[in-house]
């Protein structure tokens, strides 16, 4: 898709009669004889030049006055005015029954008065996870609304390399543009950000973008490296996916059944944490009628009203930590509480706190399977509250369920999990810091509920969505994979 399809799908969205793009100057559309300014930063001769090749068809950039028609993309046909005359240039695109552009007034004031139109003074700093609304360079859109279109699950961007997007766990080359460390660095959405990204060499933020389609929102990871600087980019999904689009099994509903207590989801990084319980939330949302508070890192789900009422909090805008967030929850009378991560002694004590008072906390912790996952909490804690948590664990702690994505016969990924109830051995081997206990109750609670992860392998190696030598090279132990395929 060319640069100027990205233009025209905002024309055809806002149904404007027609485009004004003029170098150093913020483009805007013409709507019934209002001017309709972009949101975005204004485009520089050298984007105008390309833009005007791509409208001529001509490798080389227009000089003079040059008007005609041409056909998008999409084969929409699309007239135009291209005029290199004056000191800046100029290009106006228009649909086939709006006005001939030569001297419209209209337009000629309204181009007069964008080209006097001061830059816009940067705004004061906000906090690093806020919302801003700067729009990303015209080559930088162009590729996010390709990836999205894709609906790639991130984007990656690179100096001076080809842009990429995750579509189904797999990583694909986008065509277009490859970034400049320049492009990637007006990312950033003001002061303190930059100074914690000069400061770590990293910084976390989210924005919300208006691409053709609409507005959407993303979170946003600039980052410098070898060769320059990157961005990992993840659009915030505005439906929010069933278990059954998941793959997920539909049991994994009762982990939001209990009126108390801990339920985790772990795994590694990218592993669908936090969908697996956005979709778990969705569930309620959809069934119940319940006060739920999230406390997320950044919002990665918008979640509407459905049964309950949803208050969504992001660490950094509307709370200053985990910890503090969870705190304050318990005085906003919630009976769901979700957690974005576990990550510290302060936010793991605070969430136990709360399920032993009969809140239902929801959280992600990053462990490799479920067992270890008890290990991963009980360990942030000094050696001499060590006995304490672990008691403290074994009567507050429902479920774990840990999930990895594993890839399909079809190059697509797949997840594959493990499903720990709290059953009273459970909860004695919890207690007793004895793992084996746990691992024992899995492998006899298939009637309880209770899923291995080599169970969960050998159903998708039955049912043909994947081999037998990716579910051995995934296992935690091939024997017990082995004896499960009989």
């Amino acid at each position: 898709m060319a640069l100027i399809d990205t233009f025209l799908k905002l024309m055809v969205e806002k149904r404007a009669e027609r485009l004004v793009l003029v170098a150093d100057a913020v483009p805007f559309l013409l709507k019934a004889g209002e001017t309709l300014p972009l949101s975005m930063p204004s485009l520089g001769e050298e984007i105008l030049k390309r833009l005007s090749s791509e409208i001529s068809s001509t490798q080389e950039p227009v000089h003079g006055r040059r008007e005609g028609t041409f056909h998008a993309t999409d084969h929409a046909e699309f007239g135009y005015l291209i005029d290199a005359t004056g000191p800046a240039r100029r290009i106006e695109i228009q649909t086939l029954d709006a006005p001939a552009p030569v001297e419209n007034p209209v337009v000629e004031e309204a181009v007069a008065r964008a080209m006097a139109r001061p830059t816009p003074p940067v705004e004061a700093p906000a906090p690093i996870t806020s919302t801003t609304s700067s729009q990303p360079d015209p080559d930088l859109l162009l590729a996010i609304d390709k990836a999205v279109a894709m609906d790639a699950s991130d984007i990656f961007l690179s100096t001076g390399k080809p842009p990429r997007a995750r579509v189904k766990g797999l990583i694909a080359r986008l065509d277009a543009h490859p970034p400049q460390s320049a492009e990637l660095l007006r990312l950033i959405p003001d002061e303190a950000a930059r100074n914690d990204f000069e400061t770590t060499g990293s910084v976390d933020f989210a924005a919300r973008w208006e691409l053709p389609a609409g507005s959407r929102r993303f979170r946003i990871n600039v980052f410098r490296h070898l060769d320059g600087v990157a961005a990992a980019v993840r659009p915030i999904r505005q439906r929010i996916p069933s278990l059954a689009e998941l793959n997920l099994p539909d049991s994994l509903l009762d982990l939001v059944s209990f009126q108390g207590g801990l339920v985790l989801v772990t795994g590694t990084s990218g592993s669908g944490k936090s969908t697996t319980l956005a979709a778990l939330i969705d569930h309620l949302n959809r069934s119940r009628a319940r006060h739920i508070i999230t406390i997320e890192d950044p919002i990665e789900f918008e979640h509407r009203e459905v049964q309950c009422l949803i208050h969504q909090r992001e660490v950094g805008a509307d709370v200053e930590s985990f910890s503090t967030g969870l705190r304050a929850a318990l005085r906003e009378n919630p009976d769901v509480i979700l957690l974005g991560e576990l990550r510290d002694l302060a936010t793991i004590s605070a969430a136990l706190t709360a399920a032993e008072t009969g809140h239902l906390v929801l959280g992600t912790l990053h462990s490799g399977s479920a067992s270890s996952a008890v290990n991963r909490i009980i360990d942030v804690f000094p050696g001499h509250q060590q006995p304490h948590i672990r008691t403290q664990l074994s009567s507050s702690l429902r479920a774990v369920v840990s999930q990895r994505l594993v890839p399909t016969r079809q190059g697509a990924m797949i997840p594959a999990i493990e499903k720990m109830l709290v059953t009273p051995a459970v909860a004695n081997g919890i207690r007793e810091g004895h793992e084996h206990y746990l691992r024992n109750a899995m492998l006899t609670g298939v009637d309880e509920g209770m899923i291995t992860l080599e169970r969960s392998l050998a159903t998708l190696v039955r049912k043909g969505t994947i081999d037998l030598d990716t579910a051995m090279r995934h296992a935690a132990d091939p024997q017990a994979l082995a004896n499960q395929m009989g």
